[in-house]
């Protein structure tokens, strides 16, 4: 690494997307890739990639769940990039609630109470990105309504998890948060590595016109 940069370490906390290859919620098709050109035919590579917003790590617009609020591309950038503070929630078994005693315990235990806010990024591990392509995938824990609305007074610009969404239908936990502008980053990966570090976490979307949602190259520059 440059040591002219003010970072000292790039930790990617992203899925791959792979064509045919990448879990999706039932009903989803997965992302599907197919060839455009080809160097011996054109001189040049190129694909056709086709995949539902919602796919791998991605983030969640207000748009998503409530009508008429701000979509993908219209949530200023700055939403997207803070100071990451991760969670360790790895002991939260299948369908279990994640609730406002875990979080307030979690923040108390990584040094981190009283200093969260506007510009920062929750961030919570329960290790569930390495259960993906298992039944058990699907059976995460949920982000219980009073813990986030504890996320909420907090005011910080995101939250993330590992697992492929905070909460189960009718979507409680995503109409909480995203009512109060706090995006949702799902099917993140890699936060042991980040853990008790200083970071900036980066996870800006595509600018896809109003778009619900958008896949993101998520990444922690440790400092």
């Amino acid at each position: 690494m440059d040591p002219e940069l003010p970072f000292k370490e790039i930790i990617d906390l992203s899925v791959p997307i792979k064509s045919q290859g990448t879990p999706v919620f039932p009903g989803y098709p997965m992302p599907l890739k197919s060839t455009m050109t080809t160097l011996s035919d054109t001189g040049w590579l190129s694909y056709l990639w086709s995949f539902v917003e919602h796919s791998g790590t991605h983030v969640d617009s207000p748009g998503h769940v409530i009508s008429g609020a701000t979509l993908v591309d219209k949530v200023p950038l700055s939403t997207y990039v803070a100071r990451g503070a991760v969670l360790d929630l790895t002991s939260k078994q299948p369908k279990s609630s994640i609730t406002k005693d875990d979080l307030t315990s979690g923040l108390k235990k990584e040094g981190l109470e009283g200093k969260l806010g506007p510009g920062w990024i929750l961030l919570l591990q329960m290790g569930w990105s390495a259960r993906a392509g298992t039944p058990q995938w699907l059976e995460y824990p949920e982000l219980s309504v009073p813990a986030c609305e504890e996320i909420a007074g907090l005011k910080v610009n995101a939250v993330g998890i590992d697992s492929p969404s905070p909460d189960y239908a009718p979507l409680p936990s995503h109409k909480v948060l995203l009512s109060k502008g706090i995006a949702i980053f799902e099917n993140l990966t890699n936060l042991d590595k980040v853990r008790g570090k200083d970071f900036i976490f980066v996870g800006a979307p595509l600018p896809l016109v109003d778009g619900s949602a958008s896949p993101v190259r998520a990444f922690a520059l440790v400092r």
